[in-house]
Formats: C-alpha cells, sequence, structure tokens
C-alpha cells in the first residue's frame, strides 16, 4: 500500500507545451538576450544549433546535450554535431549509462532511446510532458513530469508508478532503484524506499528544480530564489547560496567538487565546505550541467550556449 506521511497539493498549470520551463516562466527571448563575453576559466563551444539546449550528460567517449526542435546534439572529437532524434518537440532531460547509451525525454510523453549510433522511440504510456529521467547501469531507469508523473523502466517496457497528488516533479535522482528521490514544484520532495513512496519535511516552498546525490545520506537539490538543499540521511536544510537566481541544475564528481547551473548565466561551485560564484562569462540562462572529470565541466543553456570548464 502506498503510505504518505504529509500530502501536498498543488496544481500548476505547465508554462507552454512546448517548453520545459521549470519555474513557470518561459524562456527569455532572444531579443533580450547578451551574447557570450568569454570568461577565464569557462569557454564558449561551437554547438552548431541555435536551439535552446536543457540538459547535458557524458558517458564513455561522447557528450550529449538535448533541447527544443527535438535537438540531440552530441560531442565527439572535439566537434558538436546534432543528429536525428525524430522528434520536433522540445527534450528536456539526458541521462547516459556507463556503456555510451542514453535515454532522453520531452514533452508530450516522448521517451527516446540511444543505442550509441541512433535515436529509436519508446513508448512512454503518457501524453504528459516528461521533464527529467535518471537510470542505473542495470538497464532501470525513472522518469518523472507534469500531473504527478513518474514513470519506471525495467526491461523495455516503461510502466506507471502511483507517488500521491498530481503536483508536477522536475527533477529525479536515485541512490539505488529502490532508493528513488523526485523533487518538484512548491518545494515537493518524495523519496522512495522499499516500494512505498513518502512525502518528505521540506525546507523550502520554492519550486525545486533538480536533484543529485552520492549515496541516499548526501543528496542536494536546487531551485528557484537560489534555492539549495541538503539531504543528511536525517533532514534537509538549506545552505548558503549566495545567490537569488533560480537554479535550474545540480551535478557533482565528488561531495567536494559540485556545481549548479542557472538564470543569467549563474554557475557555483561546492567545495565542500561552502558554495561560491564561477564566472560564466555570459548572462544565457543555463539550464544543464555535468561534471564529467574534475578538470572538465559542461554547461548548456539558451540560444544553442555550449559552455566548457577547463581551469
Amino acid at each position: 500500500m502506498l503510505r504518505i506521511t504529509r500530502v501536498l497539493i498543488v496544481f500548476v498549470l505547465v508554462a507552454s507545451v512546448g517548453a520545459c520551463a521549470r519555474d513557470g516562466s518561459s524562456p527569455t527571448s532572444s531579443a533580450s538576450r547578451r551574447a557570450l563575453s568569454g570568461g577565464p576559466t569557462w569557454q564558449s563551444m561551437n554547438s552548431g544549433t541555435s536551439e535552446l539546449l536543457w540538459s547535458v550528460w557524458s558517458a564513455k567517449d561522447e557528450v550529449i546535450a538535448v533541447g527544443t526542435s527535438g535537438t540531440a546534439d552530441h560531442l565527439r572529437s572535439a566537434s558538436w554535431g546534432t543528429k536525428p532524434s525524430g522528434t520536433d518537440g522540445s527534450l528536456c532531460d539526458v541521462w547516459m549509462n556507463t556503456d555510451g547509451s542514453a535515454l532522453a525525454v520531452g514533452v508530450g510523453g516522448v521517451i527516446l532511446r540511444y543505442n550509441g549510433s541512433s535515436w529509436s522511440a519508446m513508448n512512454s504510456h503518457t501524453s504528459n510532458d516528461l521533464f527529467d529521467v535518471f537510470g542505473f547501469q542495470d538497464g532501470r531507469a525513472f522518469a518523472v513530469g507534469a500531473g504527478g508523473t513518474v514513470l519506471a523502466l525495467n526491461g523495455s517496457t516503461w510502466s506507471a508508478v502511483d507517488v500521491g497528488p498530481a503536483v508536477n516533479y522536475f527533477g529525479v535522482w536515485g541512490a539505488s532503484p529502490d532508493s528513488i528521490y523526485a523533487v518538484g514544484v512548491g518545494g515537493t520532495i518524495v523519496r522512495s524506499g522499499g516500494g512505498d513512496w513518502t512525502f518528505m519535511d521540506s525546507p523550502t516552498s520554492n519550486n525545486i528544480s533538480s536533484v543529485f546525490g552520492f549515496t541516499s545520506r548526501n543528496v542536494y537539490a536546487v531551485g528557484d530564489g537560489g534555492t539549495i538543499a541538503h539531504y543528511d540521511g536525517s533532514s534537509w536544510v538549506t545552505m548558503t547560496s549566495g545567490t537569488s537566481a533560480n537554479l535550474y541544475d545540480v551535478h557533482g564528481l565528488t561531495p567536494s567538487n559540485i556545481w549548479t547551473a542557472g538564470a543569467n548565466g549563474t554557475i557555483l561551485h561546492y567545495n565542500g565546505s561552502a558554495w561560491s560564484a564561477s564566472s560564466s562569462g555570459t548572462a544565457f540562462d543555463l539550464y544543464g550541467v555535468f561534471t564529467r572529470r574534475a578538470d572538465s565541466v559542461y554547461a548548456v543553456g539558451d540560444a544553442g550556449t555550449i559552455l566548457h570548464y577547463t581551469p
């Protein structure tokens, strides 16, 4: 039986069917954006596209960024190039397995699988927008989205998971297939354990856009208004971020090397004791960040922006 320890009923409409916006707003118009100006550590790359890029991930010898108009941008041999995805809707998130395969999710319930050379469609059994996906080496995965949508992949079949009220979930991460965290609108945080899902006490009422961790006792979440929260296995507490900008994604290599990216080119780094700003050299909104190595971090965002950190 489903156990709900705290029921939070919040209904929010997605701002646009064609967008993956997680703060209730649409992307900034191109006329109001400022171009890259360069930075001391973050360097712009030629993405080969002007589409908005929502997410980036890397595994094996490849980096993939996805975005509007079904864009799937691949980096191999130091050069970015798009591959046909088979969809023209927004792809909101991408996750890669260690073998180089990948999953991407998007508006209208789109789920795509990448086999290392080409993309193909999967049946999600939903038309709800999907905002985030996370998987495991054994092939199992979870996707979350609008209207309380949570999907689980076992083998080649996606099936719906009932977690309770129909809130919008924007981010998902798991320490294992049996320990999954999903975050969303109004500070919502839910966790699975032993087959049950429970609502956790959240330290914020701001929308939470992304969640990432290292173990079930060391989890980070970021969201609107510069929100950063940490879970130590006992409770969630907010951290001092030093910014009021909306934060859209978080990813790290180790507990002392974590990055988050957000609105107006905001990039923050956590060294294990404090968060500090990193000059991105851009005013474009940044929606995705991925830490590949200590000396190689990618951030993506508006107008085909791809930044690479090489200290």
